[in-house]
Formats: C-alpha cells, structure tokens, sequence
C-alpha cells in the first residue's frame, strides 16, 4: 500500500477520534445540565428522588422475607422529601403517593403483615392474562421478588429468546445477545456486582444478562444505539417470559466503567459488549406479592407536537 494511502487512512481514523471524544464531551455536559446530578431543585428531579425513596420502602414489602424494622431511616428521608416537594409543587400525585406509602409504612411498624400491604396476586390468574390479548398481557406484568426456587421448565428461555431476537434493530444489524446462568455458582458470579437483588435473586431459577455486541456500529452517531437496541430486546425478552407464564424482575446496571469491565472480566463476558441490564427470572408460587408501583399520569407521558404558527 502506497504511504500516501497509509497516511490518509491514519488521518480519516484520527478525525474520527476526535469527533467521538468531542461527541462524549457535549454528551457528558449534556447530561450534568439536564440531570439531578449537579442541581438538585428543579421539579422533575425532586420527583424522581421522592419516587426512588417510596420505591425502597415499597419494594421492601415484597420481598419473601423482609428484614424487620427495615427502612427508619428511608421513611424519615421520604417525609422530609415530601415536605420540600410540596413546599414548591403543592399537594400533586407525586405528594399523595409518597403520602400513601408513609401510611403502609405506619400500618407496617404497628404490626401489619408485609403481604397486606403490598399487592397480592395469584400465578394462575397473572399467567391466564399474558396468554390473551397484547394489554392483558402488558398489564398483567409486574416485578416479581417471590419464587418458588424450582428450575425453569424446559424450553421456555429459548422460545422467549427466539422472541426477543425478532425485536426490532438499527438498520437489522441484531447485535443484541442474552448470557444465561442456571447454575447456582454461575448466578452468584454474576449477581456478586449487582446492587439492587439482595433478598430475593437467589431464589431466581436463572440470571440473564442482556449484552449489545458493539461491532455492530460504525459512527459516532451511533454511541447511544447500543441502549436503544438493546433495551428493546430486553423489553420483548420480559414480555415473552411473561408470556410464558414466569416471573422476572429487571436489575439495573447503573456502574461505573471500572465496575463494568470487572463484571464482564468476572463472568467472561466479551470486552466490546455494552452491558444493557441483568434480569433474574423464576418460578411463579401459587400466591405472592408485589411492590406498589405508581406510574405517572398520562398528561405527563403523552404530549403532542405542534407546528410554530
């Protein structure tokens, strides 16, 4: 090859460099001026912290076995939560959750049984609603923290593996792969840096890992594509399991780089995969519970575009 070409070649993979690095420099300030992360006062964020404190008071009800007297210092964290988000946003849905979830919790450090407060529900009902129509079946799907701890029938992951890989994809590249542990060694390398399983996932039949293989992408454009794929797997895999009748409860891999390449390093996970979640799936018991889960309201999900006139 000629050395002009060589340099050509060299000078076109440097441009490159250097439009990624400046890309991840505006993402990086893009994200701390949008995010609680530097400004904890605008409206959305207080929301969200509210919603993330109830949801580990709430979720705590779910689980087999819950610590007693957990959450004392959780639920003096969410009233002075609630206190300053109604000082600056009034008495709104966000104020009347928070407020029903420090009830549940009276109820619950006078006695009350974990199981009454949190929602009930019953394997044979839930899995007769996932095998009807496409809103039964979404409606009836909730985060399951209760198995019986028997292995997965035979042939399930696969059928909801065969599933999810028809998810749609950027340009049908597919670069989506799902890592399955069932062993009960396997599941527990797997779940040793995962933050958010504790007191339930070691009851689960089998960890999956939802992993994007990132050789699939080409342009700096596409450095965020690897979430969108990935996640839309993931969401038609949960679904499917659904369907098939079991339980699952989405983990979050929210780590930072140093964490995610000691997990992938652990496990034996390739080093170009971008890790999207982990999921631990098992065997729905006749009757369990789970965590009260508000959504937002549609006026806030659902908004319309209009031309400037």
């Amino acid at each position: 090859m000629r050395p002009q070409t060589l340099l050509w070649q060299h000078a076109r993979r440097l441009r490159r460099f250097a439009a990624l690095l400046w890309a991840h420099v505006q993402d990086a300030w893009h994200f701390a001026q949008g995010s609680g992360l530097l400004n904890d006062a605008p409206q959305a964020v207080r929301a969200a912290h509210a919603l993330k404190t109830m949801h580990r008071l709430e979720k705590g009800w779910a689980l087999p076995n819950p610590r007693a007297g957990f959450g004392v210092d959780t639920v003096q964290l969410l009233g002075r939560q609630l206190s300053f988000h109604q000082e600056r946003s009034g008495s709104d849905w966000i104020w009347l959750e928070g407020q029903a979830t420090l009830w549940r919790y009276r109820q619950y450090a006078q006695g009350a049984a974990p199981s009454e407060l949190s929602e009930r529900m019953s394997a044979q009902e839930v899995q007769h609603a996932a095998r009807q129509d496409f809103a039964s079946l979404v409606k009836s799907r909730r985060s399951v923290r209760q198995f019986t701890g028997a292995p997965l029938p035979e042939g399930c992951l696969q059928r909801a593996a065969e599933l999810a890989a028809l998810s749609p994809s950027v340009c049908n590249r597919s670069g989506a792969r799902l890592w399955v542990a069932t062993e009960p060694e396997m599941r527990a390398q797997v779940l040793r840096l995962q933050d958010g399983h504790q007191g339930f996932a070691d009851r689960a039949a089998a960890v999956a890992v939802v992993t994007v293989d990132l050789a699939v992408f080409h342009t700096v454009g596409e450095r965020h594509q690897a979430w969108v794929d990935g996640g839309l797997f993931a969401m038609t895999l949960v679904h499917a399991l659904h369907h098939e009748g079991l339980g699952c409860c989405c983990l979050n891999w929210s780590v930072t780089p140093q964490m995610d390449r000691a997990f992938k390093r652990l496990v034996g996970l390739p080093a170009q995969d971008a890790v999207v979640m982990l999921l631990a799936v098992g065997v729905l018991p006749e009757h369990y519970t789970v965590a009260h889960s508000p959504r937002r309201p549609l006026s806030e999900v659902l908004h319309t575009l209009e031309c400037s006139p």
